[in-house]
């Protein structure tokens, strides 16, 4: 994964933003939710069913899981039952679009080799999760909200190890290739992030913005 500066401060500038108010948290969390769908979703489609061992079936159940869980925490604060409809979303397509073009790349290394590929795409996207998902669980404490990401950066943690190791048994430029579609993932991010910054600018120009303030809000936080 390559993390700059620059990226990390645009990203913590983006949850900094879309914690303070509810009605683009809930959407926020809902596009994270989209994307981990679309991490299950890509598997089922990917892989084919007589390779689908013990392992591979964790991984979507953990995908799902994740999904859910945010699922159920954007519905909280709308305070309303969501789908994946893109007024529900922040930058929904071009969420998809991150995730469907580094996963297309992956294809580069996969050498017809479904397990190649699906290895290469998660371990690029789960590695920029995990700084994700770290840096957004920060504010999250640091504003006192009663829920964390802890859970999912620990599953992304965790599983990164082993698909490294997966990784490395089975492409012997394995090290050149990773650098490579790390460069590319981190462009695909970057402009992703760019998109997402817009859109919540946008959001704040709305009539529709009041600045959210605890005391004012009672429910906010009852999840």
């Amino acid at each position: 994964m390559i993390r700059t500066k620059k990226t990390t401060l645009l990203l913590l500038k983006i949850l900094e933003t879309v914690t303070t108010h509810k009605d683009l948290h809930f959407k926020f969390l809902n596009t994270l939710s989209y994307l981990e769908y679309i991490g299950a979703r890509k598997m089922l489609k990917s892989l084919p069913a007589p390779i689908l061992n013990k392992t591979f079936l964790e991984h979507i159940n953990e995908e799902i899981r994740h999904s859910l869980f945010l699922k159920n925490l954007a519905q909280n604060l709308a305070e309303k039952s969501l789908g994946f409809k893109e007024q529900e979303l922040i930058v929904g397509s071009t969420a998809s679009h991150y995730f469907q073009e580094v996963d297309h790349y992956g294809l580069k290394f996969s050498f017809s080799n479904p397990v190649l590929n699906y290895l290469y795409t998660t371990y690029a996207i789960e590695q920029r999760a995990a700084l994700f998902y770290s840096l957004y669980n920060d504010i999250l404490k640091k504003k006192n909200f009663p829920f964390s990401m802890q859970t999912i950066l620990n599953d992304e943690v965790e599983h990164l190890d082993h698909v490294l190791k997966k990784i490395q048994k089975l492409d012997p430029f394995w090290e050149t290739n990773m650098e490579e579609i790390s460069q590319f993932e981190h462009q695909k991010y970057f402009s992703f992030l760019i998109s997402l910054e817009k859109k919540v600018s946008e959001f704040y120009l709305t009539p529709h913005f009041h600045p959210f303030k605890k005391e004012n809000n009672p429910s906010y936080h009852k999840i």
